[in-house]
């Protein structure tokens, strides 16, 4: 039996190239560079937490989540419009949930290991789903912003994969102070955003390369949230790892354990 039209765009689907990325042992390091993870999900937006705080979340996290702010935002591309964000604060301040009309996003700048972060994902989606009232959300992300360090050179042939930085290494632009590039496309369970570069050089300060991986989906039953961001953490560490030059893999050290833990 011949194709139809629909069968001919699914199977192009189904063959569509996504991110194929080397397999790698997973472990976890005695250093890492990661400057924010963070994952957010989105939901049907509610409209009153632009005037009301968000009391029933807010107490159902304040035992691990104490603290309070309230902040305001401005739109970049409409600064009439003042985003209000609430963000709830762990004791040390070093984990953070922020709570928008549209999104509840689980934050930290002391990543140690997945377990962890999971587990903290998992406490605040609990905890959060009855007050957010959907069984869905409209976009999953995990994201992870790593700072490598270039050492005293300040170069990153070495520290960074020479295919992401083959322009530098064949000193094509000659000194740089800002090299910045962004990559987007289909991956397997979902859709990848990778930026990476040289964003600033401050002075008395290491230079670093940043390498910003970004991983989400759309329209995901919220019973499918552990399983898709414990793919997209897969994935960001074969990404990671790929992304690395030899000295920066030195510096990380020798791993301890696998990274599942």
């Amino acid at each position: 039996m011949p194709s139809t039209p629909d069968d001919k765009g699914l199977q192009s689907e189904k063959t569509r190239p996504v991110l194929r990325l080397p397999e790698v042992e997973r472990a976890q390091f005695k250093k890492n560079f990661i400057n924010t993870a963070v994952c957010e999900l989105r939901f049907p937006a509610i409209l009153e937490y632009e005037t009301k705080q968000p009391v029933e979340i807010q107490r159902a996290l304040r035992k691990e989540y104490p603290d309070y702010e309230k902040q305001q935002g401005v739109n970049m591309s409409d600064p009439s419009d003042k985003e209000i964000k609430h963000v709830l604060k762990s004791r040390k301040g070093d984990w953070l949930v922020t709570i928008r009309t549209y999104s509840i996003a689980v934050q930290t700048s002391k990543y140690t290991r997945w377990s962890e972060f999971l587990d903290r994902l998992e406490y605040v989606v609990d905890k959060s789903l009855a007050p957010l009232d959907t069984d869905f959300f409209t976009r999953i992300g995990l994201r992870y912003i790593n700072d490598v360090p270039l050492g005293e050179a300040g170069q990153p042939q070495g520290w960074i994969n020479d295919d992401l930085i083959a322009p530098i290494v064949r000193g094509i632009y000659g000194p740089v102070d800002r090299y910045v590039q962004e990559v987007r496309g289909p991956m397997s369970g979902g859709k990848f955003t990778f930026r990476h570069g040289i964003t600033t050089i401050e002075k008395g300060k290491e230079p670093t390369y940043r390498l910003d991986f970004d991983f989400y989906e759309e329209n995901v039953q919220a019973d499918r949230m552990i399983d898709l961001v414990t793919g997209f953490n897969k994935e960001a560490f074969k990404f990671f790892q790929w992304a690395l030059g030899d000295k920066a893999k030195e510096r990380l050290g020798e791993p301890f354990s696998s990274g599942d833990k």
